[in-house]
């Protein structure tokens, strides 16, 4: 009965301190990218609306890049509180062995290992192609796209932007527009909006248009830009991590897919399926958290080197997963890579554990 409700509290402990740092964790860096994003409506001319929904869409796949870092800070945060707190000798104390402890903490594993399967597999991929999709068929706002002052905005393909003072209502002073073809300068301007296309209405002005080796220049009192034969900078097709499973397992085997994309392709197959694997890893080796003989070793000389090697394992299997894309043997050397280090650290634990009573 003891036992069941230490189990419980541990499970509990975890789950709450892993909602908490994985949250926080991914929730700034999406606020960071929020304000990074912001030129989405200040320099491509997109509507907040959009901006919002893409940002929505953003966020599995920003929790799903930061999954591994907040599993390593909550697991190696848990056994520390326990061991400051004298909570952990309540674990011995009522018979719960050391081992049954990394056996719970492997159950916990796997569990996040599970759930990181089914985010970076399903959620992430739908959810950032749902985000681009967004974006492909967002409508161009030109007074977004007009925000910012004395700059030189290219809001669509093919077509730069110059305006000297906006006085957010669509009064624009100081007007330069380039294309291929053409420039036009005019002394003052206004943004008219039909409901589904923006104009800019432009006054006292000059065209300079370039036809064959000449350039016609055109003084006008009054003029219409069309916006509507530009296209937006944004693209719906989708990338590689944006993809289902199924059609990255169908497109390895595509002929008219150049081999440097196929690598991308076994690289994001191996992130989503190999990758996640390395949570038990790190599980077995933040569970060396556990060893308590002081005399033996230094505990915090211990947790620091455990911690340092937790983060290194990830920068190493980062370049690893990149190289693993390469080709099918490439693949089968990172996965190989994965089981040695586990059954490794699995043999090193029990050993080191066992020696700590002799």
């Amino acid at each position: 009965m003891v036992k069941n409700k230490i189990f419980q509290y541990f499970f509990k402990e975890f789950f709450k301190l892993f909602l908490i740092i994985s949250l926080s964790f991914s929730l700034l860096i999406w606020f960071t990218q929020a304000a990074r994003l912001l030129e989405l409506i200040t320099e491509f001319g997109n509507p907040i609306q959009t901006y919002m929904k893409y940002l929505l869409f953003n966020y599995p796949k920003i929790l799903d890049n930061t999954l591994l870092l907040s599993f390593i800070i909550t697991l190696f945060f848990l056994y520390t509180k326990l061991q400051n707190e004298k909570e952990i000798d309540i674990y011995w104390l009522s018979g719960v062995s050391k081992i049954t402890m990394y056996k719970i903490s492997l159950l916990i594993g796997l569990i996040v290992l599970i759930f990181n399967i089914v985010l970076s597999n399903f959620l992430a991929p739908w959810s950032s192609y749902q985000g681009r999709m967004v974006l492909g068929k967002s409508k161009f706002t030109l007074l977004n796209a007009l925000v910012k002052e004395k700059n030189f905005n290219s809001p669509l393909s093919g077509l730069t932007i110059y305006v000297e003072s906006n006085d957010q209502r669509g009064n624009l002073k100081g007007i330069f527009i380039y294309d291929k073809l053409r420039s036009i300068t005019a002394q003052t301007g206004k943004v008219l909006s039909d409901g589904n296309n923006s104009f800019l209405e432009l006054y006292n002005g000059t065209t300079q248009e370039i036809a064959g080796n000449k350039i016609n220049f055109i003084n006008f009192n009054s003029t219409v830009f069309d916006f509507s034969k530009y296209q937006l900078k944004h693209t719906s097709y989708p990338k590689f991590n944006e993809r289902n499973f199924n059609w990255l397992i169908k497109n390895l085997s595509n002929k008219s897919i150049p081999n440097e994309r196929k690598q991308e392709i076994r690289e994001e197959i191996n992130s989503r399926i190999l990758k996640p694997f390395l949570i038990i890893i790190i599980t077995c080796l933040i569970s060396f958290s556990l060893y308590s003989n002081d005399e033996k070793f230094n505990l915090k000389k211990l947790k620091i080197f455990i911690y340092i090697i937790s983060i290194a394992l990830l920068i190493l299997n980062q370049i690893l997963l990149g190289i693993s894309g390469k080709n099918l043997n490439y693949t089968f050397g990172y996965a190989f890579f994965l089981i040695i280090f586990f059954l490794s650290i699995n043999f090193l634990f029990i050993k080191f554990i066992k020696s700590e009573s002799q």
